[in-house]
Order: structure tokens, then C-alpha cells, then sequence
């Protein structure tokens, strides 16, 4: 449950902003959430005197682009990434013990550090390519921008490497005569750590991510809100004549809002959230204004029904991310 302002105890969702505004009960009315099929901002921020302690929980990153821990992790706890990261400490740590120079021996073949080099580029193309296979089966829409995806791989190699470096160190404090590693174990120590990146997220795929089991019910979900979007915007009735439309679309959206909970990650949960407060304030509108909402031909006059409006585009943009990919 969100908490409420210190001042005026009436911090609620944007939605509900929306549904109470016209009553005059609260300067909270005026921080409305401006939504976008790309970005969220604040405005009217210098009339909201009464909620600066809330500002923090309203401001909404962009939920398409940003990558936070959760995204990173594909929704798997962090404790799980630590068990990964402390595995392949102590396996470094061992491999380094039996070694006579302190990470590789001295007179290895110049083919086999080659060969594991040629080992560690292609861990780097696996960990893309499982890093995409988690995030496109994931209902979290951050998970399904491509640019996102390669930065979370590039991220497993980053973390793989820095864990291949500090094995070393470690390692290097329990030798008597620690060496500075030479050219040939710098590529071999880069190698090692770009195939302890992979199997980290081998591990968290393994272990950690859920895979949603009701895609084929979300997706139903998703083209029914689109059917009924589409007939509404094809169909020269008055909106009174629309209800079962609108009622239809309505009940799409809850039945999609009921399937992202089962997400495993938090983009995936915040969408089912954002569904369930922008149907409730949908239902109680009369059908003049869900016409206004929802119609592609139509522009809101009212400033409680662009939010609407900004906010169901802002949704069916996320729902076109996660279910396109299929």
C-alpha cells in the first residue's frame, strides 16, 4: 500500500488523482502524471506545495528504456546472483591453486590461450543470445528493447571479468612471490571471465527466472483489446449505442491486468498495476468520455481525460512490446 503525503494525507495513484480532481479536496490533485508511449514526466509540480515528500514515489522512469536491478537480474533474486558470483569465485580461486605461475602456466602452448580466447568470444555471443531468449519471454517491457538486452549482456561479461580479476588478486595475496601477469594471461584471464559471465546467466536462467505460463492467455487478452479498439474506431454509431464495446474492451484489459501478475519481474508487475487503477477509472466514466479516451479520431478537451488518454496509449504501447516479439 503506497503511503500517504505527511502533509495532506492523500497520496494516491495518478488514476485516482484523476477521479477526485474535480472535487477540490486536495493540492494533490495537481500532480498529475503525464504519460507517453515513450516517457513519464511530472508537470504542475509548483501548485503541489502540500506533497514534496512524495515526489520521489511519483516520479516514473521510462519504462521501455530504463534498466534497473530487477530488469537486470530478469526478475531473479539477488541472492541468486550472488550464489552464481560466489561459485565462480571458488572455482577461480581453485584453478589458481593448482597453477605454478599464478593464473596459467608459463609454458602453455600459445594455441590453447588461441583457442580459449576463441572460447571466451563465443561465451560473449551466447550470453547475447540467452540474455534475448530470457527477456523476450519476459513481460517486463524494458526486457524487450533491444539496446537494453545487449547492455544487461555486456553487464554478465563486465561482472565475469571483474570477478576473473579480483579471484586473481585474492589468489595473489596467498602466494609468496605474487607475478604480474604478462600479455598471454591477461587474454586468458579476459577469456576465462567472459565464460563465467555466460554461465552466470546460464545459472539465473536456470535457477532463477520463472517463464510466464499463460502467454497464450495474454495474448488472447491483448487481441481482443485490440479488436475492440479497432471496431470502435471503424463504427459511426453514438458512443451510447457502444457499451458492450466499451464494456468489452474493459474487461480485455483486467483479464491482461490479472495475467501480468504472475511476472516475474517488477516491469511486468507495474504494468498489470498501471492496467488495474487506469480500468477502474475507466469503467466508472460515462460512454461520451470512454469514446474520447479510447478513439484514435478523438481529442480530449478535458485535462482528467488526455491524462486518460495519454495513460491507455502509454499501456498499449507496453503491451505491444511484449507481445509482438512472439
Amino acid at each position: 500500500m503506497r503511503p500517504p503525503c505527511k502533509t495532506c494525507s492523500v497520496f494516491r495513484p495518478a488514476t485516482q488523482r484523476m477521479r477526485g480532481a474535480r472535487s477540490g479536496a486536495s493540492p494533490c490533485r495537481y500532480l498529475l502524471l503525464h504519460v507517453s508511449t515513450e516517457k513519464r514526466w511530472l508537470v504542475g509540480v509548483k501548485n503541489a506545495n502540500c506533497c514534496g515528500d512524495s515526489l520521489n514515489q511519483l516520479v516514473m522512469s521510462d519504462s521501455g528504456r530504463s534498466i534497473n536491478f530487477s530488469t537486470f537480474l530478469f526478475g531473479a533474486l539477488p541472492r541468486q546472483l550472488l550464489t552464481a558470483v560466489v561459485l565462480e569465485g571458488i572455482t577461480l580461486v581453485g584453478f589458481l591453486q593448482v597453477s605454478s605461475s599464478g593464473f596459467i602456466d608459463l609454458d602453455v602452448t600459445r594455441n590453447y590461450v588461441i583457442g580459449t580466447a576463441a572460447l571466451g568470444v563465443v561465451s560473449v555471443g551466447l550470453t547475447i543470445i540467452f540474455s534475448y531468449s530470457i527477456g523476450k519471454s519476459s513481460y517486463s517491457p524494458a526486457l524487450h528493447n533491444n539496446r537494453n538486452l545487449v547492455i544487461i549482456a555486456a553487464g554478465y561479461t563486465a561482472l565475469g571479468i571483474l570477478m576473473t580479476a579480483v579471484a586473481y588478486l585474492c589468489n595473489s595475496v596467498l602466494l609468496e612471490n605474487p607475478s604480474i601477469p604478462n600479455l598471454e594471461e591477461i587474454v586468458f584471464g579476459l577469456s576465462i571471465g567472459s565464460i563465467f559471465g555466460f554461465l552466470i546467466v546460464l545459472y539465473i536462467s536456470r535457477f532463477g527466472v520463472d517463464t510466464p505460463e499463460n502467454r497464450e492467455e495474454l495474448q488472447a487478452a491483448v487481441s481482443d483489446v485490440r479488436h475492440s479498439r479497432s471496431e470502435l474506431d471503424s463504427s459511426t454509431k453514438a458512443p451510447i449505442h457502444l457499451t458492450k464495446l466499451y464494456d468489452s474492451l474493459g474487461k480485455s484489459m483486467r483479464d491482461i491486468s490479472n495475467c501480468l501478475r504472475q511476472s516475474s519481474t517488477e516491469g511486468g508487475r507495474e504494468l498489470a498495476r498501471d492496467i488495474e487503477e487506469w480500468s477502474e477509472v475507466f469503467s466508472e466514466k460515462p460512454e461520451v468520455s470512454q469514446a474520447v479516451i479510447v478513439h484514435r479520431s478523438r481529442s480530449p478537451d478535458e485535462e482528467e481525460l488526455t491524462e486518460l488518454r495519454k495513460e491507455f496509449e502509454s499501456i498499449i504501447a507496453r503491451l505491444d512490446k511484449i507481445s509482438k516479439d512472439e
